[in-house]
């Protein structure tokens, strides 16, 4: 009875266990921008490979400061000796056995500062790793950002090309219609007929693209090939696309304090200079204390095993002073090696820093750009579909033939996909400079 009752404790405690862990990772039915991103800074593997060199540096870290303390060994040995032995005429075999323990303990006192030196560089470097799993982790936001507005506007492609094509089979039908009625000529209807393909065509290629966004988009959350998802297609209208823009001044300004890689090249910097001390810590002198016990016996002294343990205990402690002389330039060849690695990851602060700033005020103009281009855009869009209706309907009366239709449509399909691309690129880079003000990225 005792036992089925401690069965079924161990069977809902680790179904206790199992419960979190399923829920933890349950993906969400409806995938939106914000989903997308908490599920990938979850699940992907290279954030979970710097979060492991994060857990590396902390080991480091543990262990330099661990080298301020006095280390602790014992030694033990047992030998058995046969060896012949000779006394007077007598030859013969002679058998011992020895034991020899002792115990040492040795500590650093004095090395040039060089262990709170390596210290504040392990303690540098786990600061550093952190701030890497953050650079990782801002790489798969604008990565499933850019990714997740990719599937937006190939979605609406296809959405105009589905309804595209539904007005392209309407006039193919209203064409024929007309050719059996004699309106139009065999080679008219010939080209409605082609453009009737051209449009089902259109529809197959942005059908095909929406899938390798989707498929993008699935990689980066890291999902299995048999994991489906259904994404959240929210309407953005003109009120997201026209946002008033920040000062550039004052995003590159606030992307400096927020943005991970700034303090991380600040942070290699500290390191380097560290390194340079640690590297002149080598000519100077070391003091060092020690301190050891043993004891031993051997089977062919005549006194007991208690006592000779006794006789032939000894302590002694001891200072020793390490002066450095001459070591093959060692010292010097580190030294200087340490000095060009503070020039480099000066230069590297500096590097980081341009290309930072070249990444906002790419991301600014291609906003104003964006904005300006959307404006026209929608204008030139409102002005070709008026233009393509009116054809459209005098083409139905037979006042207007194919090639004035096919120009007009050709001339309102070019101007709607203008406006899409005018409308993506433009809020993704307005979400872009709320990214380089550590603003979150919503739709």
């Amino acid at each position: 009875m005792k036992t089925g009752i401690k069965f079924v404790i161990l069977l809902l405690t680790g179904l206790l266990n199992i419960i979190p862990a399923v829920f933890g990772q349950q993906k969400p039915k409806e995938w939106d921008l914000q989903s997308c991103i908490n599920y990938a800074l979850q699940n992907n593997i290279q954030i979970k490979k710097n979060q492991a060199v994060v857990e590396t540096s902390k080991v480091n870290f543990d262990q330099s400061k661990a080298s301020r303390l006095p280390n602790l060994n014992a030694d033990a040995s047992q030998l058995f000796t046969n060896e012949k032995s000779v006394q007077g005429s007598t030859r013969g075999q002679q058998q011992s056995f020895t034991g020899n323990y002792s115990l040492r303990s040795d500590m650093v006192l004095y090395n040039g500062l060089k262990i709170e030196n390596t210290i504040k560089q392990q303690e540098l470097n786990v600061k550093s790793s952190k701030l890497s799993v953050k650079e990782s982790e801002n790489n798969i936001v604008l990565a499933i950002t850019t990714a997740y507005l990719n599937i937006l506007y190939a979605r609406e492609t296809k959405t105009n090309a589905e309804n595209t094509l539904v007005n392209s089979e309407s006039q193919l039908n209203q064409a024929k219609i007309m050719y059996n009625a004699g309106y139009i000529a065999e080679s008219n209807y010939a080209q409605v007929q082609a453009q009737y393909s051209t449009d089902k065509y259109a529809l197959v290629i942005a059908t095909n693209a929406l899938s390798t966004q989707m498929l993008q988009l699935k990689q980066l959350l890291e999902l299995g090939i048999d994991d489906e998802i259904t994404v959240k297609f929210p309407e953005l209208d003109e009120n997201q696309v026209m946002k008033a823009l920040p000062s550039k001044q004052d995003v590159y300004n606030t992307a400096l304090k927020v943005m991970p890689e700034i303090e991380n090249s600040q942070v290699n910097t500290d390191i380097a200079l560290i390194n340079l001390d640690i590297a002149k810590a080598g000519a100077l002198p070391s003091l060092s204390l020690s301190a050891s016990t043993a004891s031993g016996y051997n089977s062919l002294n005549s006194e007991t095993y208690a006592t000779q343990l006794g006789n032939n205990f000894y302590q002694n402690a001891g200072l020793t002073l390490n002066i450095p002389i001459f070591n093959n330039r060692q010292v010097k060849s580190a030294v200087a090696k340490a000095q060009i690695g503070i020039e480099t990851a000066k230069l590297s602060q500096t590097d980081v820093q341009k290309t930072l700033l070249t990444q906002v005020e790419t991301a600014y103009l291609n906003a104003v750009s964006g904005q300006g281009r959307f404006q026209a855009a929608a204008e030139q869009l409102k002005a070709t579909q008026i233009s393509y209706s009116l054809i459209e309907q005098q083409f139905n009366l037979g006042m207007k033939n194919t090639v004035d239709l096919l120009t007009a449509k050709t001339k309102y399909l070019s101007a709607q996909q203008e406006y899409l691309q005018a409308k993506y690129t433009a809020i993704l880079n307005y979400k872009l400079l709320d990214f380089y003000q550590d603003k979150p990225i919503q739709l």
